[in-house]
């Protein structure tokens, strides 16, 4: 729906603002750690809503997101040996 798009923008939007106030290195950990804690928020209420244990629900989605940024630098490292 509308809403939904709305709120999703607005929300990617929210991850610029620390590339206006940091340089580059730092403005990529403060991300790293505002999207865990988005994904924390929002995964805790997600198990709260559905009355599933919010614990498991929380790390479950915490680990993914940190294999997933772990494998996209990995492979980005890779990458860059390939072509460089």
């Amino acid at each position: 729906t509308l809403s939904t798009f709305l709120f999703k923008f607005v929300i990617a939007l929210t991850f610029i603002i620390p590339f206006l106030l940091f340089t580059l290195d730092i403005a990529i950990i403060v991300c790293i750690i505002y999207g865990l804690l988005l994904i924390g928020i929002f995964s805790y209420y997600l198990g709260k809503s559905q009355k599933i244990n919010k614990k498991k629900v929380v790390l479950e989605h915490l680990g993914i997101a940190i294999f997933v940024i772990i494998a996209t630098h990995l492979v980005g490292n890779l990458i860059r040996i390939i072509f460089s």
